[in-house]
């Protein structure tokens, strides 16, 4: 059986493989208009972005934001994490989420996480 025929066999009634960047992209329009602010980088990465996408893969998304105390770091990843759960139930996907602050991302840029995202992933911001 050919990949694109598993595929078809495998995938939700309503989407295609096509819908994965649809996920991530009406993810970042969303969060862009409510935190454009605090967001410094919207990264969608993993195997679903990279077209490996098997039965069970998520969408995973990195944001990077710049916030000046940790209790707003927890709001805005509190209401992003809400937003990605929203997102993912309108797609019948699922969204994983990351959120890290700028200055834990800058200080761990070798980390294979953090390179693995910004290095293979497609950039929304």
């Amino acid at each position: 059986m050919r990949d694109s025929a598993l595929r078809e066999d495998t995938t939700p009634t309503g989407t295609t493989a096509e819908s994965d960047g649809d996920v991530a992209a009406a993810f970042a329009t969303r969060a862009q208009a409510d935190h454009d602010d605090v967001i410094d980088q919207l990264v969608a990465f993993g195997d679903a972005i990279r077209d490996n996408r098997g039965v069970h893969a998520a969408v995973e998304l990195l944001v990077v934001l710049e916030t000046e105390t940790d209790e707003a770091l927890e709001e805005h990843e509190q209401q992003l994490e809400a937003l990605a759960e929203t997102v993912g139930i309108e797609h019948d996907t699922v969204v994983e989420l990351y959120v890290l602050p700028a200055d834990r991302v800058e200080s761990a840029s070798d980390h294979p996480f953090i390179t693995d995202a910004l290095e293979g992933g497609e950039v929304y911001v």
